[in-house]
């Protein structure tokens, strides 16, 4: 079969399941925003019982592609849900099987519906993946100032070697996973205000903030450092 007309059906095999699956979310109503919280996703996913770590995965990875909310409370889920260490370990595999299945869409359907869903985000992070690809990636997964999404469909445009990308993408998103896994284990012991005074807690509250906050020192140092 030729080889663009294979995409197109499988461009429009996307469009159906997107169209029919949000049909269904809102045929369900099994989406209300509102009630969207860490504590009712790991509720939700608990629910399903021996498959829940499945799932887990597998949304991580859809949310990942998808370039919408809630992300960051999918990441605060793995340790509520599943505890600190093995929290980390599903929030890991999910964020990989994402991130890498982003790459793989991006070469595959190439610059046109890559722009689109960039809308002209990626072009100087592309020159600049060309000439230094996993030193690139490794700084940006460690210091995120270029958005998670923008990262990986850029870096599917760009001549970055698979190998070095998913290797760099695992060592910088370690920090992250591991602090997130943490906090989100650390909230899910929480029973009452003494405990938000913890030790425990507050070290895991401080390197969320230290992680969240890295990207805004690290831009106003550099602005500084222009002048």
């Amino acid at each position: 079969m030729d080889t663009k007309i294979l995409k197109n059906l499988v461009k429009v095999l996307i469009g159906v399941l997107l169209v029919a699956g949000i049909w269904w979310i809102v045929k369900c109503q099994c989406l209300n925003l509102e009630s969207l919280t860490p504590s009712s996703i790991r509720d939700y996913i608990q629910g399903f019982g021996t498959l829940a770590a499945v799932i887990y995965i597998i949304a991580y990875a859809l949310n990942t592609i998808s370039i919408i909310p809630p992300i960051a409370l999918l990441s605060l889920t793995a340790g509520l849900a599943f505890g600190k260490v093995w929290g980390a370990v599903y929030l890991m595999t999910g964020a990989m099987l994402g991130t890498t299945s982003t790459f793989f869409i991006s070469r595959f359907f190439g610059r046109s519906l890559v722009d689109r869903i960039l809308k002209g985000k990626g072009k100087k992070l592309n020159e600049l993946l060309e000439r230094k690809g996993f030193v690139t990636v490794l700084l940006f997964r460690l210091i995120p100032i270029v958005p998670y999404e923008v990262l990986n469909y850029a870096c599917g445009l760009s001549k970055i070697k698979l190998k070095d990308y998913f290797l760099a993408t695992f060592l910088g998103i370690i920090p992250g996973v591991v602090i997130s896994a943490f906090f989100g284990g650390t909230l899910g012991e929480v029973k009452n205000l003494k405990d938000l005074l913890s030790t425990e807690f507050l070290v895991a509250l401080g390197l969320l903030i230290l992680i969240i906050a890295i990207p805004l020192i690290y831009t106003r140092v550099k602005k500084r450092n222009k002048k």
